[in-house]
Formats: C-alpha cells, sequence, structure tokens
C-alpha cells in the first residue's frame, strides 16, 4: 500500500473504482452461474418427477398437461424455471453492461498509468501497483 501516497490522488480514485467493477463484474457472473445451475436442477427434478409419476399414464398431450395440473410440485418447478431462466437472461445484459465498463476503465487506466500518472516515479512503485492489481485479477500491464 506504500504506493497510494506516490500517485496522485485521481489515480487512486481510479484504481479503486477500477477494483469496484471488477468485483461488481465477478458478483453478475457468479450470481449467473449459481441462476444456470438453479435451472438446471429445476429441469432434471422435473423430469425425475414427470418420469416416475406420470409418464406411465396415456402418452397424449391431454394426459402430460392434465398429470403437470395436478401435481404442485411440477407447476412449482416449471414456476421456478421460468423465474431463473428469466433472471438469468436480465443478468447476462448486467453481466455485458459490467464488463463493457470495467474494460472500458481499465484501458483508460491502462493509458494513464503509461502516459501521465507515472513520469515521476520509479519502477518498483509501478511493479507494485501492478502485484496489487493482479491480487484483484486485473491487468493493467497489457490492454489486449
Amino acid at each position: 500500500m506504500a504506493w497510494r501516497e506516490q500517485v496522485p490522488s485521481d489515480a487512486k480514485i481510479t484504481f479503486d473504482k477500477l477494483i469496484d467493477r471488477k468485483k461488481k463484474w465477478d458478483t453478475c457472473k457468479s450470481r449467473a452461474a449459481a441462476c444456470a445451475l438453479l435451472c438446471l436442477f429445476c429441469f432434471l427434478m422435473f423430469a425425475v418427477v414427470y418420469y416416475k409419476n406420470i409418464a406411465s399414464l396415456n402418452g397424449s398431450y391431454i394426459s402430460f398437461f392434465e398429470g403437470i395440473m395436478n401435481n404442485s410440485f411440477l407447476i412449482f418447478l416449471i414456476a421456478v424455471f421460468i423465474v431463473s431462466f428469466v433472471y438469468l437472461y436480465v443478468l447476462a445484459k448486467e453481466i455485458d453492461k459490467a464488463k463493457k465498463k470495467y474494460e472500458t476503465l481499465r484501458n483508460e487506466t491502462i493509458d494513464k498509468f503509461d502516459t501521465t500518472w507515472l513520469k515521476s516515479i520509479n519502477f518498483d512503485t509501478r511493479n507494485e501497483i501492478s502485484l496489487e492489481m493482479n491480487t484483484y485479477d486485473i491487468n493493467i500491464d497489457y490492454k489486449g
């Protein structure tokens, strides 16, 4: 943390915003993964319950829908699946938005890092900043 005394205040604020945006992006990705697992779990539970209890009935569509409507657990699984699938769609949009904001700020930070902020600062300080950002899985050395 000694590097924080050696960089301008706008650099500190930018690095803190970069860390916050990375955390938000990671949070959105983990929520999406959990939501996808919930969708998969509901689908598998629906298949298991349906085939154990209802599939042995007549194979027509009417018996399919009657079997589902008579079983409240299957209706619950369908409702949870639909809600989690819609939430997954919303999270996908949030992930794209958070990634775009993060990447834009990261590229701006790299540009400022290379040009204006560190002209008077030695290589050790630059290395220290890079190592700290790497603990948050933020690469400020390469734009690609």
